[in-house]
């Protein structure tokens, strides 16, 4: 990220090669490059794989959510899908601050999860079976925050990220305990 000067002295800041997350032309003033916070390649990565299994959970509320008849249980989705997104907002920004671009989960991924909910709510459509879905989608989510979390500790640069992910497995277990009133 070196500006090159020419031959009469003047600056050419048109072949950096910075990325720059405001979408300006990079420059040595600029918000965005200024407040950069380098992650760790721990860190990236943890961040990286939170995100998308955060996205993937709002991804699969979003889809279960209209098969849902009970208002209490719609209720209490749209406060889960509150909390994702606002979990995977605060990753956002950790990776936004560091100019590391935020990617979902594949395609393949999201389809093959769109496609299992789709298969097994036109088999059940009862409350019953969809918090019986949500509770098995819950234990996975637990899983996943607890082995990124210990994946993350003693590792430099990881605290916040650890801190989110323990959030978001004490959440999702106290969210099994509140589904399970619809089972």
């Amino acid at each position: 990220m070196t500006d090159k000067t020419d031959k009469t002295g003047k600056t050419d800041q048109t072949n950096r090669t910075a990325s720059c997350g405001c979408g300006d032309k990079p420059t040595s003033d600029c918000a965005c490059q200024s407040t950069a916070k380098p992650l760790t390649p721990a860190a990236r990565e943890m961040a990286e794989e939170l995100y998308k299994s955060l996205t993937m959970g709002t991804d699969s509320y979003l889809h279960m959510l209209p098969h849902v008849g009970d208002s209490r249980l719609q209720t209490n989705m749209t406060g889960a899908l509150c909390f994702y997104e606002k979990q995977t907002g605060k990753v956002k920004a950790i990776l936004d601050a560091a100019g590391v671009e935020a990617k979902e989960g594949g395609a393949m991924a999201k389809m093959s999860a769109r496609a299992g909910i789709a298969m097994n709510t036109a088999m059940d459509k009862t409350d019953s079976h969809i918090s019986e879905m949500l509770i098995e989608g819950c234990t996975m989510s637990v899983t996943t925050a607890l082995k990124l979390q210990k994946h993350a500790e003693g590792k430099e640069g990881c605290d916040e990220l650890a801190a989110i992910c323990r959030e978001w497995a004490e959440f999702e277990e106290r969210h099994i305990e509140t589904l399970k009133e619809f089972l």
